[in-house]
């Protein structure tokens, strides 16, 4: 998976669990007018419980909110309205969980090596 996929995968959540909870192979949602899918796979499984342990270990109150927000496929502005946050520190900190949940992801393998070394380039 690249960080793109497992983004799209976290912030499709919604759409995504419930095809899960229904025992379908593949998620299938609108974004605008396009009909977009995600397939249901073992990998996607994983980022969601990884993504159910920091949750479960998290113990900041606003960031639990945060991650409520994300989890219910809310935006960004409608997250910041529920934080205690001014937005800068909601950005800085919405990109640590995010990277929290890559480096979760690169520890159990579901990121290759190539994907690793091109984001690194980005530095």
């Amino acid at each position: 998976m690249t960080k793109a996929d497992i983004e799209e995968v976290v912030k499709r959540y919604p759409f995504v669990i419930k095809a899960i909870k229904n025992g379908e192979a593949c998620a299938v949602f609108y974004v605008g007018n396009r009909k977009k899918s995600i397939e249901i796979t073992d990998e996607v499984k994983e980022v969601y419980e990884i993504l159910d342990e920091i949750y479960e270990r998290e113990t900041d109150f606003d960031v639990l909110r945060m991650i409520d927000g994300i989890r219910g496929g809310r935006s960004d502005v409608a997250i910041l309205q529920d934080v205690h946050w001014q937005k800068n520190a909601y950005y800085e900190r919405k990109s640590r969980f995010w990277g929290k949940i890559f480096e979760c992801c690169i520890y159990r393998r579901l990121v290759t090596y190539e994907e690793i070394m091109e984001i690194l380039n980005d530095f």
